[in-house]
């Protein structure tokens, strides 16, 4: 653990701070003003939903992308561009604030996200092959403290306003933030940037994780914290509503939530690089989970926020969980970099269509106990997930050593 405390190291840990606390600020900055939209702009809650869900599936479609990118720019430029994209795409909120100009905003937000996830995980394979989880640990934590950040302060800042333009391009702010710190202090390859646990990368030809059991396993996985994630993102205030909570309650239940959130998705990979048996973990963070499902759908109110505390622990562990799978199953950035991609590709798509079907089932009856249904049915099915990918296993990868690359096609 010592050298997480090197000059090097922290420089680059700073720089993944800063990226990672964009990864979610242009969608959950929707949230808090979706009425405030919805009357603003005389919108559908059908329309007004697109706003959070199209970047979603966005940042499935285009994880690829960022493998493509990776190889042709490298790291440091395909940070720049996506960084610059989102900065671009949430100030003009504040400028062009219709309906139109807004779901293109969001199109672009769920293309810069899906990139820039996949490039953090394969600079965090390269240079941080001993600490991966901590790495993990740290990216995740900034990024769910952004998302607390927009929840808690978003609303604050319409009312102090009383602009929604203002409230959504603000964020724009730490993008801007984060170019700057990657243009002025990362530089990949550079010796006295290079942390000292960072090893030299052997040639190795994998086959694609396509054509893999694990990846496609892994990609589930990712869909099932994401379905939990943004169902429970969407509809916890509204449940609360329905169970005699005011909205504010709700909204106070929600940053509870988040709040756990924050704080398991820092502590939850250093516990599992402490204690690495990664399925007796995730085990016992799904079995909280199930049970704080159980406690909410009472619908007593201090039960509801007990629950309300324990969501949090299974939402912030089971993101982290998600993107230490790949980092334990490759040996290469490369590598990290194409199974994070193939997971969030698939996984966003799947995982982001849950608040909808929860949405288009609560249309239908009227009754959110489908939704506590669905949200334990995930559960259970992250217990079947988890049992088929099991422990991490070492493996030997001397047979996949490219002898001469020069031989090798592609």
């Amino acid at each position: 653990m010592k050298n997480l405390y090197n000059r090097n190291t922290l420089i680059l840990l700073f720089v993944i701070a800063v990226v990672s606390i964009n990864l979610r600020l242009g969608i959950t900055s929707i949230g808090p003003l979706m009425d405030t939209l919805t009357e603003s702009l005389n919108l559908s809650s059908t329309e007004a939903s697109l706003l959070t869900t199209v970047p979603v599936i966005c940042m499935g479609i285009f994880a690829l992308l960022a493998t493509v990118l990776n190889k042709m720019l490298g790291s440091k430029i395909t940070l720049l561009l996506m960084l610059f994209i989102l900065f671009i795409s949430t100030l003009i909120r504040g400028f062009y604030p219709g309906f139109i100009t807004l779901l293109i905003s969001a199109f672009f937000v769920g293309l810069a996200i899906a990139v820039l996830a996949p490039t953090i995980s394969s600079v965090i394979k390269k240079y941080f092959p001993g600490h991966a989880a901590v790495a993990i640990g740290i990216s995740s934590f900034f990024m769910s403290a952004g998302s607390a950040t927009t929840a808690a302060l978003t609303g604050a800042f319409y009312k102090s306003t009383d602009s929604y333009p203002f409230a959504l391009a603000i964020w724009s702010v730490f993008s801007l933030l984060a170019m700057i710190v990657v243009l002025l202090i990362y530089k990949p390859g550079a010796r006295n940037n290079m942390p000292s646990q960072e090893v030299p990368e052997v040639k190795y030809n994998f086959p694609s994780p396509w054509v893999q059991k694990m990846p496609w396993l892994f990609m589930l996985f990712y869909a099932l914290q994401a379905a939990l994630y943004f169902s429970t993102l969407t509809w916890l205030v509204p449940m609360s509503v329905e169970n005699g909570m005011s909205m504010i309650q709700g909204g106070m239940l929600l940053a509870a939530v988040m709040a756990m959130q924050v704080i398991f998705n820092l502590l939850f990979p250093i516990l599992m690089e402490k204690y690495p048996a990664r399925r007796n973990w995730i085990f016992l963070i799904l079995a909280i989970g199930a049970i704080a499902t159980g406690l909410f759908w009472t619908g007593g109110h201090v039960l509801m926020w007990v629950a309300a505390f324990m969501m949090g622990i299974p939402l912030g562990g089971l993101y982290s969980a998600a993107m230490m799978l790949p980092l334990d199953e490759t040996v290469t950035s490369q590598g990290a970099n194409s199974w994070t991609a193939m997971m969030q590709t698939g996984g966003c798509i799947l995982g982001g269509l849950f608040p909808f079907v929860i949405g288009w089932i609560f249309d239908m009856t009227h009754n959110h106990n489908y939704t506590m249904s669905i949200l334990l049915g995930l559960y259970v099915v992250g217990f079947l997930l988890i049992t088929a990918i099991g422990n991490k296993t070492e493996k030997n990868y001397d047979d996949y050593i490219v002898k001469d690359p020069e031989n090798i096609a592609g």
